[in-house]
């Protein structure tokens, strides 16, 4: 009897119900875009930083916006000279070191990640330098005369809308700065920092972006990962003013960012739950006040305060949790077609999802205290003045 006026509550205001629903299910799809661009922002920033492991990046000293050196960091800038002394430092392996020069050709999405497109400018015959151990989807990662380039799958998909749709594979020519350049490989699957790269001699893009006899960054492989510290201290003390980033500098860095933003996510995640708490006692209450005359009777004929609690309770559940199932396949559309790009995978969101379902039971139950409490407190006689 006790369910089926639970029942009987969610469904006598049908519209009133299914407006709660989608309150709650909106709440949800909002909380699980956030935790989907904070997984994938954590993922990222960590691809990059171990794309670098046993290397070091350096440049001149500068500060981005957050405070930190940025890995690719068009505003720095080396003379050649510099760079060629620093590429003769003991204990690195030449073949995997270079000189890079790094141009935005589209800004960045979001703060501290690289720019939707970057123009990389490294030395011919040394790009494991920058593409360590990738792999490519498509043709060669080895550049062999001056006009040709290597696109990450980012920079492929934004010369694809630039080329009217079109897709930019092997032997297509892409625009850059007024000079048409040869696609000769596409990198497969790997963090922003390559996928956004366009890849070309660096005599090619200094020329491009009228940057002569200098380049931003340079990027040394040790020989023996276990000197890498060493091979720092060795650069610091004969180029100052220089900023030297090992693998771990780069985590530190990276751990700072990433905690003040999940402070910030948490912040906006435990709003999310409160509005939804918020939303659900709402209605709820609103219910209670309706069916006091019901309550009242099952007062009077003996039912137990706990069993009261337990009915309102469970209707707050059951708003709570029908909006959690709801708000399942809006998130999985968006994974899969509107937000692919800044949203983890299906498999995660399906994690995330099930913590929320466990969840809702407790949001249900924190939205019922108020209305249980009411409900309870109903005087049976109350009922029986109206009879």
């Amino acid at each position: 009897m006790l369910l089926d006026l639970a029942w009987k509550n969610i469904w006598r205001r049908k519209l009133r119900s299914l407006l709660t629903i989608l309150g709650v299910a909106s709440a949800v799809q909002l909380y699980l875009m956030v935790h989907g661009v904070m997984g994938t922002y954590t993922g990222e920033i960590n691809g990059q930083v171990n794309a670098f492991a046993g290397r070091i990046v350096i440049q001149q000293q500068v500060e981005s916006g957050g405070g930190k050196s940025d890995l690719t960091s068009s505003t720095s800038s080396l003379m050649e000279e510099t760079a060629e002394a620093l590429l003769a430092t003991g204990g690195i392996d030449r073949a995997a070191s270079s000189a890079l020069l790094f141009v935005p050709i589209a800004r960045a999405l979001m703060p501290y990640i690289p720019p939707a497109v970057v123009a990389v400018g490294l030395e011919p015959g040394h790009e494991a330098a920058y593409l360590g151990g990738l792999k490519a989807a498509s043709g060669r990662l080895t550049l062999e005369e001056p006009d040709e380039v290597i696109l990450g799958q980012g920079a492929a998909e934004y010369y694809r809308s630039e080329n009217n749709g079109d897709p930019v594979g092997i032997r297509s020519t892409i625009p850059v700065g007024g000079r048409t350049l040869k696609v000769v490989g596409i990198l497969g699957d790997a963090p922003q920092l390559f996928a956004n790269a366009v890849i070309m001699p660096l005599p090619t893009a200094q020329a491009i972006f009228d940057r002569p006899g200098t380049v931003t960054s340079v990027i040394l492989t040790v020989q023996n990962t276990g000197a890498v510290e060493t091979v720092k201290s060795s650069i610091q003390a004969g180029f100052s003013g220089l900023t030297v980033s090992t693998q771990d500098d780069m985590l530190r860095s990276a751990s700072s960012i990433l905690d003040a933003m999940n402070s910030f996510m948490s912040i906006i995640e435990t709003s999310i739950l409160t509005v939804a708490v918020i939303v659900v006692m709402i209605v709820v209450i609103v219910s209670v006040m309706e069916a006091r005359r019901e309550i009242g009777t099952l007062r009077a004929v003996g039912a137990a305060r706990w069993r009261i609690f337990t009915m309102v309770a469970g209707q707050s559940i059951v708003l709570s949790m029908m909006g959690t199932l709801v708000a399942l396949p809006i998130a999985l559309f968006f994974v899969q077609w509107g937000m692919s790009d800044y949203l983890s995978s299906v498999t995660g969101v399906l994690q995330v999802w099930w913590q929320i379902l466990v969840t809702a039971v407790g949001v249900g139950l924190a939205a019922s205290i108020l209305p249980a409490w009411q409900a309870v407190r109903v005087d049976p006689l109350e009922s029986l003045r109206y009879e």
